[in-house]
């Protein structure tokens, strides 16, 4: 695009004139540069007059396909009755569970596990393939990133916090995603434009996170969270909601479902889990930690569930774990199966770190410290540490890089002098 296009693009938006954006540039530039409630509101109006091309020109295929999969729901339900319609649904969302939670493969839960997995791999490969120019972009781009975290040498939770931060910083806001590339989730968050949900934010921090320090091993996993929690606090990060759920913490949710559609919902969640974090290992503690980027905060996976350490109340809050589902339909192949049925078993190792101790160190009051210290640059003296030892590993690596000379060898000097004596002595 031109700087004259956009600018007019920017013109335009300025006054509110959302329409012509599309008349102008299409129906690609039109869903990137137009405010998301502007789209919701036009889409219901749309749908009131019954404008389906409409719909399916300005907003594509995916938005098409969802309001007539309801139109076909409300249909079944008013020609075979409630319960004919409710299994309908079931049987569409099981066949596209998957694709809900970033797994693009066609297999469906019924199909047996290995397949599934086989299946997953085999989308990631065609995608990596697939993708490659927009993959290498984002390499680039969170290598750059990672270099200048490194530089502020900061310290786990610090380097924790600041990038849930700066991905909230960097990005449109909370909404369905427009890509949802399985294996790179990630990528719906490349641009200070992009928009995506948990699964697209656990996968970018965990990308970022290996980027800076692979020995955290950091990756994601689907999780069953509850639907109240009404004792979270999440960490002091601003968000930008433009859609919201139930795992949308501290936000008021838009629509209400029948008892038979709650029904529905709870089989699908109990399946899949409803949710996706970060996961990264610890090795001094001998714990793994848990990251949720999409209600910032920290909390530990142990004996094969999760607990969150943002309670306001001091009352646990927990997530099931969906191994699962990670294994099957994250990571894919037999390998992923292998590694998450590890990490399942690693849960149940002793930590080093008692609950307080943990608590104190990642807490929701520790989270906020770590994010006020980094925005004010006044640093924990960690930080200041662990410059200090990696100043002190260099000086001692130099000093063991320097030849030692010989056990009782002399220097040079001291040789001469006793080469003088010797000749005086003679003389």
């Amino acid at each position: 695009m031109d700087k004259n296009s956009k600018e007019k693009i920017k013109q335009l938006r300025e006054e509110k004139k959302y329409e012509e954006i599309y008349v102008q540039f299409g129906e690609k530039i039109f869903n990137k540069y137009v405010p998301h409630k502007y789209k919701k509101e036009d889409i219901k109006k749309l749908k009131q007059e019954k404008r389906w091309q409409d719909i399916y020109n300005k907003y594509g295929e995916t938005e098409y396909n969802k309001i007539l999969t309801k139109a076909m729901y409300e249909e079944i339900k008013e020609v075979r009755g409630n319960v004919k319609a409710t299994m309908w649904r079931i049987g569409r969302k099981m066949s596209n569970i998957a694709k809900q939670i970033g797994i693009n493969s066609g297999v469906t839960f019924l199909a047996l596990t290995s397949v599934f997995a086989a299946g997953t791999q085999s989308t990631i490969k065609e995608n990596e393939v697939e993708y490659e120019s927009e993959i290498n972009a984002y390499n680039e781009k969170i290598s750059k990133y990672s270099e200048e975290i490194k530089n502020m040498h900061l310290s786990d939770i610090q380097t924790f916090m600041k990038v849930m931060d700066d991905m909230w910083k960097n990005i449109k806001g909370y909404a369905n995603p427009e890509k949802n590339i399985s294996g790179f989730l990630e990528l719906d968050l490349a641009t200070e434009e992009g928009y995506g949900v948990c699964r697209n934010m656990a996968s970018d921090v965990a990308r970022k996170l290996n980027e800076i320090n692979p020995e955290w091993n950091a990756r994601t996993m689907c999780v069953l969270m509850p639907e109240e929690v009404n004792n979270l606090k999440i960490a002091n990060i601003e968000r930008t909601i433009l859609e919201t759920n139930e795992t949308v913490a501290e936000t008021t949710k838009e629509e209400e479902n029948t008892q038979q559609e709650e029904k529905l919902a709870n089989l699908v969640q109990n399946l899949s889990g409803n949710h996706m974090v970060t996961l990264v290992d610890i090795a001094e503690d001998n714990i793994t930690l848990v990251l949720d980027p999409t209600n910032p905060g920290i909390g530990i996976y142990q004996n094969g569930n999760i607990i969150m350490l943002n309670s306001s109340d001091g009352q646990d809050i927990t997530y099931k774990s969906k191994e699962y589902m990670t294994a099957i339909g994250i990571k894919g192949g037999a390998n992923g199966i292998n590694t998450t049925i590890q990490e399942y078993a690693q849960s149940f190792a002793k930590p080093n770190i008692t609950m307080e101790e943990l608590k104190e160190k990642y807490g929701v009051e520790a989270q906020n410290k770590a994010l006020d210290e980094i925005r004010t640059g006044n640093l924990h003296n960690k930080s200041k540490e662990k410059m200090f030892r990696e100043s002190m590993k260099i000086d001692l690596l130099k000093q063991e890089a320097k030849p030692k000379p010989p056990e009782n060898s002399i220097d040079t000097n001291e040789k001469n002098n006793i080469v003088k004596n010797r000749d005086n002595e003679g003389r």
